[in-house]
């Protein structure tokens, strides 16, 4: 009996052995397959060569200007035509979304500005184009001057109650944003949806919500004529999917958009970074971007550049392309456009701790978000003062901010404080958006949790 109780056991053991082993090699296999799919390529040059064409006739600014001689013509025979002089300053500010021409903004300001004084009496209108080229320039305070004194004209309000929420948000008024939510009664409506999606995204952190939201305004208007609001809503879904790490979705969203409109920028941007950063294929990024530099010359280009010069350890080239970014945003009609940029150059790679601090300290009074907090705190720490980063980061940061870098911030500055539980929290959040933050950014925060 005794042996008979032993073999038993012993086939026994042999067949878990065996079924170990199956379940062993099956998780391998699986693990394999899901790893292979994460590693997959997602961009294919034949995809998009076609839309890399220099020299090519840019069809939308031909388009655009020849909209604007018609309305200059009309302009022409009645010099007090508030229409033409609107639609022209309108046509302006589209024609900078190609060009990249930062003076075309100027001119439209300037034309609505005089467009406002010969009708501010009467209507609404002209007083949110001015807020709308505002938050173009980051002058959020006085979109928010217009946005009030559109209010009290009264007339349209529903449109004025949606850039209402647009600019509370840009402030880091959540409230107010809110309430403008709460007053716009048709939950199923496009303007509606893509602005929950935002609060969804940036005011909670939920970005599956988000995702959800914009998908339904899509498919609210994906059969219409609007080709303009069709692009911006796709390319947004584009976006959206990369933060997700959702890669295929967010590549298929920009091809899309470039089969529209092969001038969509944009979406040649985010196929860039997929490149750079998913797929770490340095030469094809580098061909996007050179070529979006010939045809839409903005600073953000020579940034981009510089940050894969940096992944590369190319010092000199990376330093090059800095300086050519910090030459171009010195011109005076930049404003505050590229102060996040700047910032993070003063902060992180100038070495300039004193320069980084006083533009936190700028941007926390132009508007109070958690994100411009969490540079002043990331800029208290650089300066040396690490208790007061912390509180900085506690209470205008913390569980109110959820944006990559600033959740990078906070676990560097839990961490120099001590807090190791705290940082390994913030920074393996942080490391979840590796694709976001750029594989730079990714080995620094591969370099901070190693210390824990």
């Amino acid at each position: 009996m005794g042996i008979y109780i032993n073999n038993t056991i012993a086939i026994n053991l042999s067949i878990m052995k065996k079924q170990i082993l199956g379940i062993t090699l099956l998780f391998f296999l699986l693990s394999s397959c899901s790893l292979f799919k994460r590693d997959d390529k997602v961009t294919n040059r034949e995809d998009y060569e076609q839309y890399l064409q220099p020299g090519k006739e840019k069809i939308q600014l031909k388009k655009i200007d020849s909209e604007i001689a018609f309305w200059q013509k009309r302009f022409t025979k009645s010099s007090d035509d508030i229409v033409a002089r609107a639609k022209i300053a309108s046509l302006f500010t589209q024609r900078f979304s190609y060009s990249g021409n930062i003076h075309e903004i100027h001119q439209a300001d300037s034309i609505y500005q005089l467009v406002n004084h010969l009708n501010r009496k009467n209507s609404s209108g002209t007083f949110r184009s001015l807020a709308a080229n505002c938050i173009t320039q980051h002058k959020f305070l006085q979109a928010q001057l217009y946005i009030d004194s559109a209010l009290n004209l009264g007339d349209d309000k529903y449109q004025t109650v949606l850039m209402e929420f647009d600019v509370a948000l840009e402030l880091g008024n959540k409230i107010r944003a809110e309430k403008a939510l709460n007053k716009l009664t048709d939950k199923n409506d496009f303007s509606y949806l893509i602005r929950e999606s935002k609060y969804k995204d940036h005011a909670e952190g939920n970005l599956n919500e988000s995702i959800s939201l914009m998908e339904k305004a899509w498919d609210q208007i994906k059969d219409g004529n609007n080709n303009s609001i069709k692009l911006w809503t796709k390319s947004n879904l584009g976006d959206l999917y990369g933060h997700a790490n959702r890669y295929k979705e967010s590549y298929q969203c920009y091809l899309d958009v470039l089969a529209k409109d092969p001038e969509y920028y944009h979406a040649l941007k985010g196929i860039a970074w997929l490149a750079y950063s998913k797929d770490k294929n340095i030469t094809e990024a580098k061909h996007i971007i050179h070529y979006l530099r010939q045809q839409h010359p903005v600073p953000d280009y020579d940034l981009l550049l510089a940050e894969i010069a940096s992944f590369e350890n190319n010092t000199l080239e990376k330093v090059n392309w800095e300086q050519q970014f910090i030459a171009k945003i010195s011109n005076v009609m930049y404003g505050d456009m590229y102060n996040k940029y700047l910032f993070n150059l003063r902060a992180n790679e100038l070495n300039d701790p004193k320069a980084a601090l006083a533009l936190a300290q700028k941007e926390t009074s132009n508007r109070r978000t958690g994100e411009a907090f969490s540079w002043l705190a990331w800029a208290y720490l650089k300066n040396g003062q690490k208790e007061k980063a912390l509180k900085t980061a506690q209470y205008y940061v913390e569980e109110k901010c959820f944006e990559p870098d600033a959740v990078y911030y906070l676990g560097k500055i839990y961490l120099a404080n001590g807090n190791n539980k705290k940082a390994k929290k913030y920074l393996e959040e942080a490391y979840e958006s590796s694709y976001e933050l750029g594989p730079s950014a990714t080995k620094e925060i591969k370099e901070a949790l190693k210390q824990l």
